[in-house]
């Protein structure tokens, strides 16, 4: 009888320790994610925050997105390159922790279909951009699109390191705070690219609603549709 209590005594302590051990690696991918997104604001804020500091301000007046683009050199390419990862990987987080994710191969799936949903809409820019011959403008459509969401994803890194390491649980209340800026950073980036193709280009309404249907709005809700079911 002592040896079948010892048996089911480690049959249950071994039922106790697989959610553990697959637990474990899901926490470390969190801890580099958040470790990385440090670096990244850090590297941000302490090399590059001059050149950030005129790309964020974009979003407020087009004047300092003017000057940007004016000062295109080796900084502000160094900018794109950094705020886009920090935008992956902070959007990334916060759709891993609204879907409860835990597993490696699917935190890693999210991070690299969000890399790919950006990537894939900048290609169709360009494409489209060579197709009607206006690479200028497509090239301006590219920059205030990712403006927003870069600045977006700034923007919710204190938000972040709450969702994982806030001492009380407050995951609903910051995910519903993430949904209003990101709809708030919509909104105004509809606006700004609609303002910019009216009044810069003088392209036609319905090319710009057309435009904003197909490749700012439909993509959207295809994803939000990915990740609330």
């Amino acid at each position: 009888m002592k040896i079948c209590h010892h048996k089911i005594y480690l049959c249950v302590i071994k039922k106790q320790m697989l959610p553990l051990i697959n637990i474990a690696p899901s926490e470390d991918v969190f801890f580099i994610l958040l470790l990385i997104s440090f670096l990244l604001i850090a590297i941000i804020k302490g090399v590059y925050w001059k050149h950030a500091k005129l790309f964020f301000m974009g979003v407020l007046a087009q004047r300092y997105a003017n000057q940007y683009l004016r000062e295109e050199n080796g900084f502000t390419e160094r900018v794109n390159l950094l705020t886009f990862l920090l935008m992956t990987i902070n959007f990334t987080l916060i759709i891993v922790k609204f879907q409860e994710v835990s597993n490696l191969c699917r935190i890693s799936l999210v991070f690299f279909s969000v890399v790919l949903f950006f990537l894939f809409k900048q290609a169709i820019v360009k494409v489209l951009g060579r197709l009607f011959k206006v690479k200028d403008l497509a090239k301006l459509a590219v920059f205030f699109s990712f403006l927003f969401d870069k600045t977006l994803g700034f923007i919710l890194s204190p938000l972040v390191i709450m969702l994982y390491f806030f001492y009380f649980e407050i995951s609903s209340a910051l995910i519903l705070v993430s949904l209003v800026l990101f709809i708030s950073s919509l909104i105004l980036k509809l606006y700004w690219l609609w303002k910019i193709g009216t009044n810069s280009f003088g392209l036609s309404q319905v090319y710009i609603f057309l435009y904003l249907c197909c490749l700012e709005i439909f993509p959207l809700l295809l994803l939000g549709k990915g990740v609330f079911y």
